[in-house]
């Protein structure tokens, strides 16, 4: 399964060099692509006849979980290998996997809920993939370390076999593990929605591993790409909503003190230095915080829209000069906003 949102190209790259595989040509698996409502065109290829491949095409961008839940209530399998576009597949990888799903079956100690793989970045050096369930000590110490390699374990502490979590770009999913647990938690909407996965079925009895014994690249880690103003704000809200959720309620309480003099410190540096909409953006940071710290706060398609707001607003029309001579005056017409309802379309080439 992959869930696409602005990312056609790699999508149908990948599905080209997954469609060989003769597990798919044979039935004995299907790709499925949930595309989370991209304006892009949707390339040919992929609307193409093609045995093995289901698109199933959203009406709004409600986050990456809502797309894996989307997949994995239309499937028809046990296993769901969730594949973010931008990794580069061998043509062996699902044979491979169907290999380990099967050992998996005849181990004593049972199947695994959740397994993450090997990461390899485009120069063929590894990747971090594997993290240890975040609390308030390791979340401010990890201020204090560079990005790209904040959120993970180094690779020198990491060994295979059980983990606390891993991260969603290559991962196997069990689906008896997400009927337990009731699927992905769609109030995360990009950000610790792996995490939290991670930590709810760890609660409920089942294993989490890592298995760097088969690979794949992946090309643009959220890591090693800027932050966004948008971003910022769905980021903050994810690491929050995991401390409300999955932490004592003290260890929520401080970071979101930690949180709003954050965004009131960078909020103001930005102001003074003239960057209107890094402001914006720890303005809304600072909202977002509030609001969880008082229950009130929306997530999944709600924090989406806070954080288009802050870039969207530089977009924003200037308003028309008065003209010089005199105009009748005219009653402006009503405007008509027409919403859409949350849905899925489902497409069989």
């Amino acid at each position: 399964m992959i869930v696409n949102y602005q990312s056609w190209p790699d999508v149908a790259v990948l599905v080209d060099s997954l469609a060989k595989s003769p597990a798919v040509g044979s039935g004995a698996c299907e790709i499925l692509v949930v595309d989370n409502a991209s304006a892009q065109p949707i390339p040919a290829s992929l609307l193409e006849p093609r045995s093995g491949l289901r698109l199933l095409l959203q009406d709004e961008n409600a986050g990456f979980s809502s797309g894996v839940n989307v997949g994995w209530r239309a499937s028809r399998a046990n296993w769901l290998l969730v594949l973010n576009p931008d990794i580069v597949a061998e043509t062996n990888l699902i044979e491979n996997i169907l290999a380990r799903i099967k050992d998996y079956a005849e181990r004593p100690e049972g199947e695994p809920g959740v397994v993450g793989f090997g990461l390899r970045n485009p120069d063929g050096s590894p990747q971090p993939s594997v993290g240890v369930f975040p609390n308030l000590f390791r979340t401010l110490r990890e201020q204090l370390i560079p990005r790209v390699r904040r959120k993970y374990q180094p690779d020198w502490r990491v060994r295979p076999g059980l983990v606390d979590w891993v991260t969603g770009a290559c991962l196997l999913l069990n689906g008896r593990m997400l009927a337990d647990v009731g699927g992905m938690d769609e109030e995360f909407f990009l950000y610790h929605e792996e995490v939290a996965l991670c930590r709810s079925a760890t609660r409920r009895g089942w294993r989490v591993e890592f298995d760097p014994s088969l690979t794949v690249v992946h090309l643009r880690p959220l890591q090693n790409r800027p932050i966004s103003p948008k971003m910022r704000v769905i980021t903050r809200h994810s690491k929050l909503l995991y401390f409300r959720k999955h932490l004592p309620g003290w260890q929520f309480s401080a970071l979101t003190r930690v949180v709003l003099l954050e965004a009131r410190i960078r909020g103001a540096w930005s102001r003074r230095r003239g960057q209107t909409e890094q402001a914006r953006s720890w303005q809304t940071v600072e909202q977002v915080a509030r609001e969880l710290g008082a229950g009130t706060s929306k997530g999944g398609r709600a924090i989406l829209a806070l954080g288009e707001a802050v870039e969207a607003a530089d977009d924003e029309p200037e308003e028309p000069a008065e003209p010089r001579r005199p105009r009748k005056p005219q009653r402006d017409s009503p405007r008509q906003f027409h919403g859409k309802s949350h849905g899925t379309r489902s497409l069989q080439p």
